[in-house]
């Protein structure tokens, strides 16, 4: 009867630690290890079960010695392999089993050599693996139960060549036979301690890194600039973080685990709840504005976002609210559309103003340039060559004011828009000559040849508005360029776009000037040396009538080189 109880014994006990190891590996997050102690365990019962079942020194049946050689060597091969895998080593399955039928085969041929290999080779294979096996877990000495579990297979591994020994004088077997299931239930229990430890560390370290993570969690949100606030399922505050609270009147920062209606009354939280359901409803995002009175009674205007959170299943749980102070913002931008107003009032009255002092001012200047000129012709009485030069000169200056006058009052039409054009079709070569005309007599005084080819092309254009552009170019041209120089105005259609160029060859401008050039009442310190210099309205004319013709306008210079103005316009 004890025989038997250790012969169902030596079967089971190898069963139930395969067993004990596929249940941590399912349910404790164990690694592939335990899957080769498994298997060598559930090899481990070939070998007991002929030696408990059977009498097989007596009758050593081929079959069942080859039996037991191939159960010993693969539980000795995966035994070890998984402790090779516990150790941080790559190995696989596959590997394994071929290595076991690898050394089933070779302690085979081994056995047939002699009767004393017949009953021992396997167990001294058996054994150097496991003393192997032992060396690893000493080696590694991750903790005591590695330590002490390294002890064990050294015993075991012993222990076979012990029964080996046992074997070769065909011995009395059942007390080692015992005494090597109980050796095996120490060591299965050892490696499943280790399974139970590293599982244990496992928690340990899953636990403090979801605590290092919460702790990450609650400091960035803290140090963020920005409210954030979570709400659950039934809008109770679970979350605020620093900012919110410093915002927060001191009476209403204890609101974890409240809702807002039962901090602040239903009254004043139906809106925000109202708009918190829905967004638990539908799942939407919403942005939105809110006003709050912050700590210390101030009024303070709130942009906030509202973000429902969901589960592993989409289903809403909760609202996460990320708010920006914005009351700044806000001021700032009041101030800013005030001081605009301002500015575009102002600029209408300034624009009012030059339209009325330009009409007042042409009737008494057409009156001036009128008597001067009568003064010089001499339709009052012979003059003097010394008065005759003073009308000659009050004509002049006359003239100049009467056109800085009518530069003003296209100023103002422009810019208020009064300023319709007429698009037509125009020829271009007509329109070019009226205006070269226009500025001959100026060019033939600085002893400056005006050039252009005929184009033959024609362009939608406002003929009294192209007109003044040309002028105002050509004129500019002029006024600026050295004495014997050249001006050229040329005209191309490119990609349907008509492209005026009027180009000099006077002393040019830096990039800087040339920005300037642009901008109405800005004249180039380069110029100012000039006597007949203008307000520097020209070329802002030009460029506000090229950009009501839908075109724009553009300025290359450099000093030294001359200055060429681009005029584009659909063609």
């Amino acid at each position: 009867m004890i025989l038997l109880t250790i012969a169902v014994t030596a079967v089971a006990a190898p069963l139930m630690v395969g067993l004990v190891c596929l249940f941590a590996y399912r349910n404790l997050g164990g690694g592939g290890h335990l899957l080769f102690w498994a298997a060598g365990h559930v090899a481990l019962v070939l070998p007991f079960g002929i030696l408990g079942f059977t009498d097989w020194i007596a009758d050593p049946v081929w079959y069942s010695v080859l039996a037991a050689t191939a159960g010993s060597l693969t539980f000795m091969v995966m035994l070890v392999t998984g402790i090779r895998v516990l150790t941080g080593h790559q190995d696989s399955m596959t590997t394994a089993l071929l290595l076991s039928l690898a050394l089933t085969a070779c302690v085979s041929l081994v056995q047939q050599t002699s009767d004393l290999m017949y009953f021992g080779a396997a167990n001294f294979v058996t054994g150097a693996g496991l003393l192997y096996g032992g060396s690893l877990l000493l080696r590694h000495r991750r903790s005591l139960l590695y330590s002490a579990t390294g002890i064990l297979l050294l015993g075991r591994g012993i222990l076979a060549v012990f029964y080996a020994v046992q074997l070769m004088h065909m011995a009395d077997l059942n007390a080692t036979l015992a005494f090597s299931v109980f050796a095996n239930l120490l060591t299965a229990l050892g490696l499943i301690m280790i399974e139970f430890d590293n599982a244990r560390q496992r928690e340990v370290r899953a636990r403090e890194d979801e605590h290092q993570a919460r702790l990450f969690s609650e400091t960035l949100i803290d140090a963020m600039p920005a409210t954030m606030t979570f709400k659950d399922h039934d809008l109770r505050y679970r979350m605020i973080n620093r900012r919110m609270r410093d915002i927060m009147p001191a009476d209403l920062v204890n609101v974890i685990g409240r809702t807002w209606s039962e901090v602040v009354g239903p009254e004043a939280a139906a809106a925000v709840e109202q708009e918190d359901r829905r967004i638990l409803a539908s799942g939407e995002t919403i942005h939105m504005e809110q006003g709050w009175a912050g700590r210390d009674g101030r009024q303070l205007i709130i942009w906030a976002m509202k973000v429902p959170l969901r589960d592993a299943d989409g289903r809403v749980q909760g609202i996460i609210t990320c708010g920006v102070d914005i009351t700044r913002l806000k001021e700032t931008e009041a101030q800013l559309i005030e001081q605009r107003e301002a500015a575009e009032s102002a600029n209408r009255t300034k624009t009012a103003f030059l339209a009325n002092m330009s009409h007042e001012l042409r009737t008494p200047l057409n009156a001036i340039i009128g008597f001067s000129e009568m003064l010089a012709a001499g339709y009052l009485g012979n003059m003097s060559d010394r008065q005759r030069d003073y009308a000659i000169s009050i004509r002049q200056s006359g003239e100049h004011l009467l056109q800085l006058v009518s530069d003003i009052l296209d100023l103002s039409r422009l810019e208020t828009g009064r300023l319709e054009l007429e698009i037509e079709t125009c020829a271009f070569d007509e329109i070019a000559a009226a205006a070269l005309a226009m500025v001959g007599p100026q060019a033939a005084a600085g002893s400056i040849g005006l050039s252009f080819s005929p184009s033959h092309l024609a362009v939608r254009a406002d003929r009294r508005a192209l007109t003044q552009i040309l002028v105002n170019l050509l004129g500019n041209a002029v006024k600026y360029n050295r004495k014997g120089g050249s001006v050229t105005l040329a005209a191309v259609i490119e990609d349907r776009v008509m492209r005026l160029s009027v180009h000099d060859t006077g002393i040019g401008m830096t990039e800087a000037e040339t920005r300037a050039a642009m901008a109405a009442f800005q004249r180039i310190d380069a110029y100012r040396s000039h006597s007949n210099s203008g307000a520097g309205l020209g070329l802002s004319i030009c460029r506000s009538l090229v950009e009501r013709h839908g075109g724009h306008m553009q300025i290359r210079s450099r000093p030294g080189h001359g200055t060429t103005v681009d005029v584009m316009l659909p063609a």
